[in-house]
């Protein structure tokens, strides 16, 4: 999704810029900024841990964006305990759709967090399809952008592609069905 964010961020540019835009068609208006929070990285030299370099990218953007800014987020909270990383990247998102509302691509796989927002006005679900073939357990990504949330978690499908030993996977799969029942 990453690449996707970045995609749509250099294309606003380029198009503000009076640049050819490869698409069929492009129309929006004027952005003022673009604010990025992408990939992970600590900045171990200054004592920074990769969450709080997330916080402190996030923390400029909230200062900084307005209704006409452009932010782009990917995987805010993971740097951090699930439920920690929850809370914060929901905190985020309503405060991007309903206090600044700006335009926001926000890439998450908190499935809750989608969750909470699949009936708001202020935000619009899209997630990357994919083909899956159940009986091969495998999956084929199809780098097309729809509406609408992702209906299942594919993890340990791309650990098979990853080459991740099936006996790993199988331990997996086995403790993911005792999270289910506890979370239930």
């Amino acid at each position: 999704m990453s690449l996707f964010a970045m995609q749509a961020g250099l294309l606003v540019i380029m198009a503000q810029l009076g640049c050819y835009v490869p698409a069929e068609a492009c129309r929006l208006t004027p952005i003022d900024r673009v604010f990025t929070r992408l990939g992970a990285s600590d900045r171990i030299m200054a004592g920074e841990s990769t969450f709080f370099v997330e916080l402190s990218e996030t923390s400029s953007i909230l200062q900084h964006a307005t209704e006409h800014s452009l932010v782009l987020m990917d995987e805010l909270g993971r740097g951090t305990a699930t439920f920690d990383g929850t809370a914060i990247a929901s905190a985020v998102v309503k405060e991007l759709a309903e206090r600044i509302q700006c335009r926001t691509l926000f890439s998450t796989h908190y499935h809750s967090l989608v969750e909470d927002y699949s009936h708001s006005g202020a935000v619009r679900l899209g997630h990357m399809v994919c083909s899956e073939d159940p009986s091969q357990e495998t999956i084929t990504f199809l780098y097309k952008f729809i509406e609408g949330a992702c209906p299942k978690s594919y993890g340990f499908n791309a650990a098979r592609l990853a080459d991740i030993p099936e006996e790993v996977i199988q331990k997996g799969h086995r403790k993911a069905k005792e999270f289910e029942k506890t979370t239930i």
